[in-house]
């Protein structure tokens, strides 16, 4: 299966909401922070506006895995700065073991200069494996940026 990634458009604004029901920690300030940014052109990648609380300035990336009728079926949500970090990234259920995380992963990999950091939970099995399979590597424990779990965080360098 080929995954067709894009940049969100505000048309995809809904679904990315639904598909954001999915996580378990959600960053719903950040999504929105981040819907606002997407112009009409359908670029999610617009510099965050002075108005916004200083944790949430940056720049957001904001790509979606589209099915073959166009619909959202997953997303990433990353922001950059002197690195990038991946805040979201998720698959619908019904569409997941195709390849569109990692394929989501991917176009954020090629389109940025590393680092890339991320905040995994430790007993997420499958975003941690999925994050070793790309080059992700063990930085640090994180367990102060989950409620209910340990967490890492991960970090992409390349090739190094």
């Amino acid at each position: 299966m080929r995954s067709t990634i894009r940049h969100a458009t505000a048309a995809d604004a809904a679904r990315i909401r639904t598909l954001q029901a999915e996580l378990t920690e959600p960053a719903p300030t950040l999504l929105n922070a981040a819907l606002t940014q997407v112009d009409t052109a359908g670029s999610a990648a617009a510099t965050a506006a002075d108005d916004m609380s200083p944790a949430i300035g940056g720049t957001f990336r904001l790509f979606v895995s589209v099915n073959d009728a166009g619909l959202a079926v997953g997303y990433l949500l990353a922001m950059t700065g002197n690195t990038t970090h991946i805040a979201e990234l998720v698959v619908d259920p019904r569409y997941r073991r195709e390849g569109r995380a990692k394929a989501l992963l991917a176009t954020l990999l090629e389109q940025h200069s590393q680092p890339i950091t991320v905040h995994v939970a430790v007993d997420n099995t499958a975003a941690r494996s999925l994050y070793n399979a790309v080059g992700f590597q063990t930085q640090t424990r994180s367990d102060d940026r989950f409620e209910d779990a340990a967490g890492v965080t991960l970090r992409y360098t390349g090739g190094d």
